[in-house]
């Protein structure tokens, strides 16, 4: 984790002009340390990391009263610290296609927009990221609507494919199901068709059943 976060960081500083790197690193800090707690037996440990944070590491950059550290991200160019809600573009009503189902829409809240935030800058580093979390977080949306930002833009460079595990999903499946976008280029080298990066989706990691030797094949291929 410590080493994706430095890659995060470095990304953001190939793409910007940082007056502060300081505030890179708290923020880093934040998410790398305090991101994936949540609560558990009755107890909020995300918002005890919260005070803590902020009564042991809040002179060096201090937050604001209001909300906890995990509500705000780094505005870069002005070196600041914003709400998530300040990264909500446009009027959403006008963007929805009435078309489409619900599922095809992910509302931004504080929640969304972090999280997706920081995926999209582990994508453009080629590193790959995890939700967590019980049933009904809305993880399967966020990760959608990432995905569809990014694919859908003009001239992307992405393409998705979406791999659903179930209790049957074993290796050899898996593989057929890898291999249906992606061509063969040279030699022992696959990749997909033309020059676009393929971002595979895997939801419902822990389902595959274990074979008799209490193995999960598809999870053990993914690793």
């Amino acid at each position: 984790m410590v080493m994706s976060i430095c890659k995060l960081v470095e990304n953001i500083l190939n793409h910007n002009e940082v007056k502060s790197i300081e505030w890179i690193f708290v923020f880093s800090c934040i998410w790398c340390i305090g991101g994936g707690f949540g609560e558990k037996d009755g107890k909020d440990y995300r918002s005890m990391f919260d005070k803590w944070w902020k009564s042991e590491k809040g002179k060096i950059i201090k937050f604001p009263g209001k909300g906890t550290v995990f509500q705000y991200y780094i505005d870069i160019e002005n070196t600041k610290l914003e709400e998530w809600s300040k990264m909500t573009t446009g009027d959403i009503v006008a963007t929805i296609d009435t078309s489409k189902s619900i599922q095809s829409y992910t509302i931004p809240t504080p929640d969304t927009i972090s999280a997706q935030y920081i995926m999209k800058q582990f994508v453009q580093i080629n590193h790959s990221s995890m939700l967590s979390g019980l049933a009904g977080f809305g993880k399967t949306q966020i990760i959608k609507g990432l995905l569809n930002e990014l694919c859908d833009a003009p001239n992307s460079d992405y393409i998705q494919q979406i791999v659903n595990f179930n209790f049957y999903t074993t290796a050899n499946l898996l593989q057929l199901i890898l291999q249906q976008q992606l061509e063969k280029k040279a030699g022992r080298l696959y990749a997909p068709t033309g020059s676009k990066k393929l971002i595979y989706f895997v939801d419902d990691l822990n389902m595959p059943g274990p074979d008799p030797y209490d193995t999960q094949t598809a999870i053990a291929l993914l690793r």
